[in-house]
């Protein structure tokens, strides 16, 4: 959760440039050669790998809980905390490897406006544009980050909310059958096992959704369409829907998920005691300077 959680926030994040860029109407000319740069190289490839991240995140999450309700003793086997450590580990190194190649899509041109002064040009590196090779490498970089993970997201989804709605009713049968009432503890995780379902419902649903007009955008891509009115709405709103994703993603974990809150709090006061540690720490540094003998 907390290695999703921080893909997504990342996501998010990098998000912000693409924003500014619009807002701004830079229409990728830049006076700083830096800030050129910047959106030239690292823009699109931090942004696709903290996507990609999130994806792969997501779809470890939903596999290990796959494995903890459908088949509770393999899990017993395959799960645990030093994998889990590797899992995040290698999720985000193996996803920003896959895509260095985008670090070379476009590069920095400097000229002068027609005012004199020098300007910053971003443009597309043609010949690794246009290859084949690379057409053939985004097309399995949309197969391996978001057709494949979605499909397998909804299929393990709904094996889960069967699965688990099953043993939860037989759980509940069987109380009933040896106390004949229900207490305020089951109660409680019925309502947790609500909240669960809507969760993982929850969860799947927005991903599917989120992220389909994003796959049909990549996949059927074609020149001729990229100069309509019809293509640029439709790419808009592609992205808008998949940065939304990862936003509403956030607020759906914090409703429906207490582990997801009590982590989120405790990084929340680990931060704020660290903060006020670093101050206590400078205001006595401070008062040592101040009463030392001269």
């Amino acid at each position: 959760m907390r290695g999703y959680a921080a893909a997504s926030l990342f996501a998010l994040l990098c998000a912000i440039p693409f924003t500014h860029r619009v807002l701004t109407h830079e229409a990728g000319r830049w006076s700083s050669y830096y800030v050129a740069a910047f959106h030239a190289h690292f823009v699109l490839y931090f942004g696709n790998s903290c996507i990609g991240t999130g994806v792969v995140m997501l779809l470890a999450l939903t596999v290990e809980r796959f494995l903890s309700v459908c088949y509770p003793a393999l899990a017993r086997n395959l799960c645990g905390t030093a994998r889990a450590y590797v899992t995040v580990t290698v999720i985000p190194v193996t996803t920003f490897l896959l895509y260095s190649p985008y670090l070379f899509l476009a590069h920095v041109v400097t000229c002068r406006s027609e005012a004199g002064s020098i300007v910053h040009l971003k443009e597309p590196t043609a010949w690794m544009v246009e290859s084949l090779w690379f057409q053939a490498y985004k097309w399995i970089l949309e197969l391996v980050f978001k057709l494949v993970p979605a499909l397998i997201l909804v299929y393990l989804n709904v094996r889960i909310i069967r699965t688990y709605k099953a043993v939860c009713e037989k759980r509940r049968k069987m109380t009933n059958k040896v106390i004949g009432r229900v207490s305020g503890e089951q109660r409680r995780q019925f309502a947790e096992e609500s909240r669960l379902m809507f969760l993982l419902g929850g969860t799947s649903t927005l991903f599917f959704v989120c992220m389909t007009p994003m796959i049909v955008l990549s996949l059927t891509i074609h020149k001729a369409w990229r100069h309509t009115v019809a293509f640029e709405v439709f790419r808009a709103t592609a992205n808008v829907l998949e940065v939304t994703n990862f936003a509403v993603t956030f607020y759906i974990y914090c409703i429906f998920s207490k582990d997801f809150r009590e982590t989120f709090l405790r990084t929340l006061r680990f931060a704020k005691e660290n903060s006020m540690g670093a101050s206590f720490l400078g205001s006595v540094s401070g008062l040592k300077e101040a009463i030392r003998p001269p």
